[in-house]
């Protein structure tokens, strides 16, 4: 992600506090969970290389997905790996990991979930996640 477009979003976080539900007529309008920042959708870099098509099976779109930073990486400092029942499936793309990394090295409230399978041939397209903040 650009640092010009993160820091952009990162301006607006205080806005969505101040959100209150709206009233029509007689009916309520729910309000929406303001706290849910969609920070990424991507798909699965590496998942050929790890047990993904071992559990492709099993895996579902909505299915949590664990974060699990690993500095130690040698290909990428920023590195954060994606993890389904304890399997390993891949990581997030390099290119795009970046503010991911940083929020999890603070703590921050991230998660992630399987947005979509794709049954297609190329394993680089087969399955996508999404990381939202809390």
């Amino acid at each position: 992600m650009e640092r010009r477009r993160f820091l952009k979003l990162a301006a607006c976080l205080p806005l969505f506090g101040f959100c209150p539900a709206a009233r029509i007529g007689s009916q309520d309008v729910p309000k929406m969970n303001t706290r849910t920042v969609l920070l990424l959708r991507a798909k699965v870099a590496g998942f050929r290389y790890y047990g993904g098509e071992r559990v492709w099976a099993g895996i579902s779109a909505g299915d949590a997905v664990t974060l699990r930073r690993e500095p130690k990486n040698p290909h990428d400092e920023r590195a954060v790996a994606l993890y389904w029942h304890g399997e390993k499936l891949g990581y997030l793309p390099k290119k795009d990991n970046t503010v991911i990394a940083g929020l999890l090295d603070q703590g921050a409230p991230v998660d992630a979930h399987v947005a979509g399978k794709n049954p297609v041939p190329d394993p680089r397209e087969r399955l996508e996640v999404r990381v939202e903040l809390h």
